[in-house]
Protein backbone atom coordinates (compact mmCIF):
# COMPACT_ATOMS: atom_id res chain seq x y z
CA UNK A 1 0.00 0.00 0.00
CA UNK A 2 1.33 3.43 -0.90
CA UNK A 3 1.58 5.97 1.90
CA UNK A 4 2.63 9.60 1.77
CA UNK A 5 4.48 11.23 4.63
CA UNK A 6 6.06 14.65 4.99
CA UNK A 7 9.75 14.61 5.76
CA UNK A 8 12.71 16.94 5.95
CA UNK A 9 16.00 15.99 4.36
CA UNK A 10 19.09 17.28 6.17
CA UNK A 11 22.41 18.28 4.61
CA UNK A 12 23.70 14.69 5.05
CA UNK A 13 20.75 13.22 3.14
CA UNK A 14 19.12 11.79 6.26
CA UNK A 15 15.33 11.94 6.34
CA UNK A 16 13.32 13.11 9.33
CA UNK A 17 9.53 12.53 9.40
CA UNK A 18 7.59 15.60 10.52
CA UNK A 19 4.87 13.54 12.22
CA UNK A 20 4.90 10.32 14.24
CA UNK A 21 4.68 7.26 11.97
CA UNK A 22 2.21 4.40 12.45
CA UNK A 23 4.46 2.02 10.50
CA UNK A 24 8.14 1.08 10.28
CA UNK A 25 10.12 3.38 8.01
CA UNK A 26 11.78 0.67 5.92
CA UNK A 27 11.60 -0.36 2.30
CA UNK A 28 11.64 1.58 -0.93
CA UNK A 29 10.38 5.10 -1.53
CA UNK A 30 10.07 7.81 -4.14
CA UNK A 31 11.11 11.30 -3.11
CA UNK A 32 9.62 14.48 -4.54
CA UNK A 33 11.53 17.60 -3.57
CA UNK A 34 9.29 20.59 -2.91
CA UNK A 35 10.14 23.97 -4.34
CA UNK A 36 10.13 25.56 -0.86
CA UNK A 37 12.63 23.53 1.17
CA UNK A 38 13.39 26.40 3.57
CA UNK A 39 9.82 26.96 4.82
CA UNK A 40 9.59 26.61 8.63
CA UNK A 41 7.60 23.59 9.91
CA UNK A 42 4.67 25.52 11.39
CA UNK A 43 4.07 27.67 8.31
CA UNK A 44 0.71 26.82 6.72
CA UNK A 45 1.20 25.80 3.09
CA UNK A 46 -1.48 26.15 0.42
CA UNK A 47 -3.21 22.88 -0.35
CA UNK A 48 -2.32 21.20 2.94
CA UNK A 49 -4.29 18.36 4.51
CA UNK A 50 -5.94 20.65 7.08
CA UNK A 51 -7.51 22.68 4.26
CA UNK A 52 -8.76 19.49 2.59
CA UNK A 53 -10.29 18.22 5.84
CA UNK A 54 -11.95 21.60 6.46
CA UNK A 55 -13.47 21.49 2.98
CA UNK A 56 -14.76 17.94 3.48
CA UNK A 57 -16.38 19.00 6.78
CA UNK A 58 -17.92 22.18 5.34
CA UNK A 59 -21.64 22.71 4.62
CA UNK A 60 -20.66 23.80 1.08
CA UNK A 61 -19.20 20.34 0.42
CA UNK A 62 -22.05 18.49 2.16
CA UNK A 63 -24.63 20.37 0.05
CA UNK A 64 -22.80 20.10 -3.28
CA UNK A 65 -24.74 18.84 -6.29
CA UNK A 66 -24.12 15.12 -6.83
CA UNK A 67 -24.71 13.41 -10.17
CA UNK A 68 -25.65 9.79 -10.62
CA UNK A 69 -23.20 7.42 -12.26
CA UNK A 70 -25.38 7.38 -15.39
CA UNK A 71 -25.37 11.20 -15.60
CA UNK A 72 -21.58 11.21 -15.34
CA UNK A 73 -21.26 8.55 -18.06
CA UNK A 74 -23.56 10.55 -20.37
CA UNK A 75 -21.61 13.75 -19.77
CA UNK A 76 -18.27 12.02 -20.43
CA UNK A 77 -19.65 10.43 -23.61
CA UNK A 78 -20.89 13.83 -24.77
CA UNK A 79 -17.51 15.45 -24.13
CA UNK A 80 -15.73 12.64 -25.97
CA UNK A 81 -18.06 13.23 -28.91
CA UNK A 82 -17.24 16.95 -28.90
CA UNK A 83 -13.52 16.25 -28.81
CA UNK A 84 -13.82 13.73 -31.62
CA UNK A 85 -15.42 16.37 -33.89
CA UNK A 86 -12.42 18.68 -33.74
CA UNK A 87 -10.00 18.77 -36.67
Amino acid sequence: MLQTIEIEVDANGQIHPLEPLSFALTGRALLTMLDQPGVPRNTPLPGNAENALNLLASPRFANRPVASAEEVKQRVAGLRGEWGDRP
